[in-house]
C-alpha cells in the first residue's frame, strides 16, 4: 500500500473516532463536554497534519513512494500492545487506577524499549503520585482505587 494511503487511511480512522467522541460530548453539559470537544478537535489538527507531513515526504523525494521513510510493521508487537491496552482498560476498575498504572506504564515502556527499568519506574510512580494529588486531592474528583478502597477510604 502507497506510503501517502496509509497515512490518509489512518488520518481518516481517528477523525472518525474523534468525531464520534466529540458528539458524544456534545450530550454532556457544557463543562464537561469542553475538554473532550477540545482533544477531539486537536486530533483532526493533526492527522491533516500527518497527513500533509506524508505528502510532503513523497514531494521531496520527487514523487516516488522509495523515498519515504520505510519501516516494517510489527504485527505480534502491536497485537501484544493493543491486548496490554485492553487489558489495563479491562483491570482498572477491578484493581484500582493506582495499582494498574505504574504496572501498565512500566511494562508499556519496557515492552517499548523506551527507557530504562529505572526511568521507567520513577516516571510510573511520580505520574501517579501527580494524577492522586490532582484529581483526588485538588480537584476532589472520584478515581477508582480498587484494592486500595479500605486504605483511602475517607
Amino acid at each position: 500500500m502507497n506510503y501517502i494511503l496509509k497515512h490518509v487511511l489512518f488520518a481518516l480512522f481517528t477523525c472518525g473516532l474523534a468525531g464520534y467522541f466529540f458528539f458524544k460530548a456534545s450530550s454532556m453539559p457544557r463543562s464537561a463536554s469542553l475538554f473532550p470537544q477540545i482533544v477531539a478537535g486537536l486530533i483532526f489538527l493533526l492527522s491533516a497534519a500527518m497527513v500533509f507531513k506524508a505528502a510532503h515526504d513523497v514531494r521531496g523525494s520527487g514523487g516516488e513512494d522509495s523515498g519515504a521513510p520505510a519501516g516494517k510493521i510489527h504485527v505480534a508487537r502491536v497485537v501484544v500492545f493493543v491486548a496490554l491496552t485492553a487489558a489495563y482498560i479491562f483491570l482498572i476498575p477491578r484493581i484500582g487506577y493506582f495499582v494498574v498504572t505504574p504496572l501498565f506504564m512500566l511494562v508499556m515502556y519496557t515492552f517499548l524499549r523506551a527507557l530504562g527499568i529505572f526511568k521507567a519506574l520513577v516516571i510510573s510512580v511520580g505520574f501517579s503520585v501527580f494524577i492522586y494529588f490532582l484529581f483526588i486531592w485538588f480537584l476532589k474528583l472520584p478515581i477508582p482505587m480498587g484494592l486500595l478502597e479500605a486504605l483511602f477510604e475517607r
